[in-house]
């Protein structure tokens, strides 16, 4: 820490000395802001259009306009300044990689800035794009920072005035690689159970935490080991986390600007959404399709008045006649509203080819909505419970109540409740070979299925 504050004062030596000995003046107002208004603009798509999968210079002689989003002031963000295309709603963000330090004295966020663009070099940093100078590694070219005095020289404040960065709104579902470097902020998010009440980041380290929503999702806060809030623990509630966006899908991160881009004063999500049983939570269909197996899908229906949350609630699919589980699928993440359907799909693709719409759930492939007819399929609630069950542990559904292959079960419309003992009075099962009180009636997609009208599709097999 010492060594970085040995770093700021020298930033703010050179600084003065850059600008005259005079203090950083506010967006706008700078005579030598207008320098680039002399250079015709280029949209960020149509910069970003010019990259080809390397790093490439860039020739054009025009200037690119965007508004700050990020800040130094704190520490935790270094070597970098965030543009976006808007105050708000944006569509694009930038990173510009830059050796300069203290940049939010000279340009704070919110300031509307223009960068020449001649020379420079552009790349792609996870799924977001960035701006800098090029050094090779093993003979390829790869984005460098750019040094101060040439950061000064191609990064000036805009005559025309900036204005307040707003960050989008998002649940940590639905982020997008479109808002990487861009400036977001998530809802209900608190840091993992394991890490609360340590340190924001080991002292000189970058340290990565990781954060979930109330609804299980997760991605990591990276936080710097020279930021001034480095010592602070890591609170125990949950709420809104604001920063820029980086990495790409799967693997998205999200780093502060300043510590009170944190803000959670609500309780846990476990105190504020403890885990709920229904038995008015069910499997409602299941479907092995004869003409199309990547039209399979499971259903689950919720009978009663009350949406429920599916914290903690799992499904299991045991394998023909195996006695053990294979991997289950978490359902945290899932509310399912009262009188209301999921459908589960393994290939959503076929799926939205046969049916025209989309599933609501994507499950992993040979898992509970992908079975071939033949297997258990088993709810679960949060506290390790068989909630609702088709089929029976342990036993190959072939030639049984519960064999399902090329055809479908379907539960019966006067059944409104979950039962944790398979009942095969309660469904209308269909296959091609009518064992064990079963239909021998192949079905065919889409016109013998309805996923997600649950009580029209009772109706068919009624």
């Amino acid at each position: 820490m010492e060594q970085l504050s040995k770093a700021r004062l020298l930033a703010w030596i050179w600084m003065g000395i850059l600008l005259g000995c005079t203090a950083p003046q506010a967006p706008g107002a700078s005579e030598t802001a207008c320098e680039a208004d002399s250079l015709g603009l280029i949209s960020f798509d149509q910069l970003f259009n010019m990259y080809k999968g390397e790093v490439v210079e860039i020739t054009l002689d025009q200037a690119l306009e965007g508004f700050v989003i990020s800040s130094d002031r704190e520490g935790n963000i270094f070597g970098s300044i965030y543009l976006q295309d808007r105050l708000s709603g944006p569509q694009f963000g930038l990173e510009f990689k830059t050796d300069l330090l203290e940049t939010h004295a000279l340009f704070p966020p919110g300031s509307r800035v223009r960068v020449a663009l001649k020379g420079l070099f552009l790349g792609k940093q996870g799924s977001g794009f960035a701006l800098g100078s090029a050094r090779e590694v093993f003979g390829n070219p790869t984005l460098d920072r750019l040094p101060a005095l040439v950061s000064m020289e191609k990064l000036r404040l805009a005559c025309e005035p900036g204005g307040q960065p707003e960050p989008r709104l998002v649940w940590a579902d639905s982020l997008r690689d479109t808002y990487v470097h861009t400036l977001v902020r998530l809802r209900d998010m608190q840091v993992s159970e394991q890490y609360r009440d340590t340190l924001f980041a080991l002292a000189e380290t970058e340290t990565r935490v990781p954060l979930e929503d109330c609804s299980g999702n997760s991605l990591d806060l990276v936080n710097s080991g020279y930021s001034d809030f480095q010592g602070r623990s890591l609170p125990a509630g949950s709420g809104r986390v604001t920063g820029i966006l980086q990495g790409a899908k799967s693997s998205f991160s999200l780093m502060m600007r300043e510590f009170s881009d944190l803000d959670f004063s609500d309780p846990s999500c476990a105190e504020r959404f403890p885990p709920v049983r229904s038995d008015r939570v069910f499997i409602s269909e299941l479907a092995d399709p004869d003409n199309e197996p990547g039209a399979r899908f499971l259903e689950l229906y919720n009978s009663g008045m009350e949406d429920v949350p599916l914290r903690g609630w799992t499904l299991l699919r045991y394998t023909n006649a195996n006695t053990e589980p294979g991997v289950a699928a978490d359902l945290s993440s899932l509310v399912i509203a009262a009188h209301a359907t999921l459908v589960f799909s393994a290939r959503p693709d076929s799926f939205l080819a046969v049916y025209g719409k989309e599933p609501d759930v994507v499950l992993r492939g040979n898992g509970p909505a992908d079975s071939n007819g033949d297997d258990t399929l088993v709810l679960v609630n949060p506290f390790g419970e068989v909630s609702d069950v088709f089929g029976l542990p342990g036993e190959d559904g072939t030639g049984t109540a519960h064999e399902f292959e090329d055809g479908g079960a379907v539960r019966r419309p006067n059944i409104q409740m979950a039962n944790p003992v398979f009942t095969p009075d309660e469904w209308d099962v269909y296959n091609d070979s009518g064992g064990s009180g079963t239909q021998n009636l192949p079905r065919q997609a889409p016109a013998d299925f309805s996923p997600g009208s649950h009580t029209q599709v009772a109706g068919k097999g009624a």
